[in-house]
């Protein structure tokens, strides 16, 4: 095989493999039995977020994280049923209560695997 055919047939296994990354990687259809959460801080005094509920597999699951913009994306956490979460004035969960709150998040939308909630 002479080196331009040797390059070309790199070039498309290449190509082939490059596109079958991008066809899977990042790309997910709507969630059947739970969604992530996105924290929109509407108050912008909220640091960090205390939330308790229930996740994808039906078990009981907290997280604390930090809120560092007005909506934050808590990504690998899958949350399904009621949820109770406290806002708080410190990174970490610290400082004084910015609130508590209640949200009950859909095993299922049909656009986004992202649910909303709010202070």
């Amino acid at each position: 095989m002479n080196i331009r055919k040797k390059a070309a047939t790199t070039v498309g296994a290449l190509a082939l493999a490059f596109a079958g990354i991008l066809g899977t990687a990042g790309q997910s259809a709507a969630a059947s039995n739970g969604q992530q959460i996105v924290f929109a801080d509407t108050r912008g005094d909220t640091y960090s977020v205390y939330l308790v509920g229930t996740n994808q597999n039906g078990e009981h699951a907290t997280i604390c994280f930090n809120t560092p913009n007005r909506n934050t994306y808590v990504g690998g956490w899958w949350w399904k049923g009621e949820v109770s979460y406290i806002g708080w004035a410190g990174a970490n969960c610290t400082g004084a209560s910015r609130g508590s709150y209640r949200a009950t998040v859909p095993t299922y939308q049909t656009d986004t695997d992202w649910y909303t909630i709010s202070n």
